[in-house]
């Protein structure tokens, strides 16, 4: 039986084989298992040593790279913009308008600017704050010119009085008799813009309108509602001197 087994070569190693030591150059009977023994303990305290210094380092570097990238992505809290109030949009409007000069206006002639530029009447301010009585004595038709300047200053304090209403856009409401705040919260937008479009088809309407137009629907719509506001704010204001007008 062991003669018929040795017929058969071994293919395969085992991991733990006999193997004839040698001594010199007489080999030996005794049989030697060569295993792969673990290290000793000494041997793997530098080792552990030096991975757990590893991996902490690791970990560290991570959760700085996870603390930078959470602050960059964090949102930068911008500081809080003020809330810019409808009567603060009033005064730099009012303010605007009463530093333009009368020629920038596109309300009278070169000829009217210059012979209200030697009375001292340069701004809309001035033209706003001045007595037309006194500065009509300096004309030659002066019934003519008062009846044009009180025309032109109603048309500077309305404007004033409405944010985004020029004094030519004001100019043409005083020619339709719509000469104060009150007049206007009165009124209705449509008809008021439709009374527009009829005075811009007459001959003087045309002058003073020219290529502009009259203003649209929307803007009226914002005229009106403005004026409505400031009258409601005057009565809330003022409602012994409200009483005694009613």
């Amino acid at each position: 039986m062991f003669e018929f087994l040795k017929r058969f070569p071994l293919r395969r190693r085992s991991p733990i084989s006999p193997t004839p030591l040698n001594r010199g150059d007489v080999l030996s009977d005794d049989v030697v298992l060569r295993l792969q023994l673990p290290p000793a303990a000494a041997d793997l305290s530098p080792a552990v040593s030096t991975n757990s210094a590893s991996a902490s380092l690791a970990m560290q570097s991570s959760a700085d790279q996870a603390t930078a990238s959470a602050t960059m992505q964090a949102p930068v809290a911008s500081p809080a913009t003020p809330s810019v109030r409808p009567s603060r949009l009033r005064s730099s409007h009012r303010e605007r308008i009463f530093a333009m000069r009368i020629e920038h206006l596109q309300i009278c002639n070169e000829k009217r600017c210059r012979l209200l530029a030697k009375v001292g009447v340069v701004t809309a301010g001035d033209l706003a704050c001045c007595n037309p009585e006194q500065i009509s004595r300096q004309y030659k038709s002066p019934e003519r010119a008062l009846r044009s300047i009180k025309r032109l200053r109603a048309a500077v304090r309305l404007s004033v009085a409405i944010d985004g209403m020029m004094p030519r856009d004001a100019l043409i409401l005083v020619a339709i008799h719509r000469r104060s705040v009150a007049s206007l919260a009165r009124e209705s937008a449509a008809a008021l813009h439709r009374d527009l479009e009829r005075f811009s088809l007459s001959s003087r309407g045309q002058k003073m309108v020219g290529h502009r137009g009259v203003p649209s629907l929307r803007r009226v719509k914002s005229w009106v509602g403005q004026c409505e506001e400031l009258v409601a704010n005057w009565i809330q204001n003022h409602p012994a001197e409200t009483q005694m007008a009613a």
